[in-house]
């Protein structure tokens, strides 16, 4: 059903977003642009890589995609993965009430 909707892209012309080697941090001290938009205040610079909570080093793994998900056993999954699955899902309904409507 929604493989049928899907067009073939040669594998030439996909560019991948994310990497699978490690993102580098910052160097410590290092100015990051942006983030100095308020007046009088000081510029926003990088910190050591101990000084930020565990959870940021998460932000930089992909989420898991939606044919992963199929193939995991729902007793072996997490909360999080359940309600990625549901939304991802939810998402492909919509898009296919969307394709059948005549809107895209």
């Amino acid at each position: 059903m929604i493989n049928s909707l899907i067009t073939v892209i040669p594998k030439q012309s996909i560019r991948c977003i994310w990497s699978t080697t490690s993102v580098k941090a910052m160097a410590p001290g290092t100015l990051i642009e942006g983030l100095d938009f308020l007046k009088g205040a000081e510029p926003v610079v990088s910190k050591e890589r101990s000084e930020y909570p565990e959870w940021v080093c998460d932000l930089a793994t992909p989420d898991i995609t939606l044919a992963k998900l199929k193939k995991m056993d729902e007793a072996d999954a997490s909360d999080n993965e359940k309600r990625r699955y549901l939304k991802l899902t939810r998402r492909n309904t919509i898009k296919d009430s969307n394709v059948d409507a005549g809107l895209r």
